[in-house]
């Protein structure tokens, strides 16, 4: 079975196309943060289809967030269109599990960490693969309360906390690629749930925020007793 996976949670989009387990093709955009030109995912997704064929995709995979509010609404209408065209079924998957599930092999507690803007960051914590906190959303320093020993802070906002470690040598910060969100590794978290036919409501699917956006924010303020 072919599977379209789709990450847009940061600003490097990535698009990739699987048969099973095996990777055929990825294809990564570093998106400018304050420019609305994020039309390279859908003409990449434009060329896969032709090249595929809409009806010979099984399945699409999708990294839901939490992430960037923009980014992530891209990714979702991607997904929605091609999967209303064709009937496209659609998994979708947490982005912090995207980060911290797959390196099952390391010693270390693995703390996935996207920056949530603000002065706040996205965070959960995983042991052997196996994710053992709930997602949250909280400050770099209340955070950091929670970090233990033999700790490995990694993910789009590992970079928040590289000072802040220093002289505490049981816990690292790294940026290798490995542990960022791609397109690749989303379909592999998905291949379980696709292999079950347990598939999301296409429908009614909604990116995973946790914190509210502006537009959320200024209408509470403004329709406050």
């Amino acid at each position: 079975m072919k599977i379209l996976g789709i990450e847009t949670s940061s600003s490097t989009f990535s698009l990739c196309l699987n048969e099973d387990d095996c990777l055929l093709h990825e294809f990564s955009k570093q998106r400018e943060l304050n420019s609305h030109e994020d039309g390279a995912i859908f003409k990449e997704a434009r060329r896969l289809i032709d090249k595929v064929g809409g009806k010979y995709i099984g399945a699409i995979a999708i990294s839901i967030g939490p992430g960037m509010f923009t980014s992530l609404r891209v990714g979702l209408a991607l997904a929605k269109g091609i999967a209303f065209v064709n009937r496209t079924p659609v998994v979708a998957v947490n982005t912090l599990d995207v980060i911290g599930v797959r390196p099952s092999c390391s010693a270390a507690v693995i703390v996935a960490v996207v920056n949530a803007y603000r002065g706040e960051v996205y965070a959960a914590f995983y042991s052997k693969g196996q994710r053992t906190s709930d997602y949250l959303l909280t400050t770099p320093y209340q955070l950091l309360e929670m970090v233990r020993d033999n700790s490995l802070i990694v993910g789009p906002g590992a970079h928040i906390f590289t000072e802040a470690v220093l002289g505490r040598g049981n816990i690292g910060v790294s940026d290798d690629d490995r542990y960022l969100p791609r397109a690749s590794k989303v379909v592999t978290l998905a291949l379980p749930r696709i292999d079950q036919g347990s598939f999301d409501d296409i429908e009614f699917l909604e990116p995973y925020y946790i914190k509210k956006t502006d537009a959320e924010r200024k209408y509470d303020t403004g329709h406050a007793f």
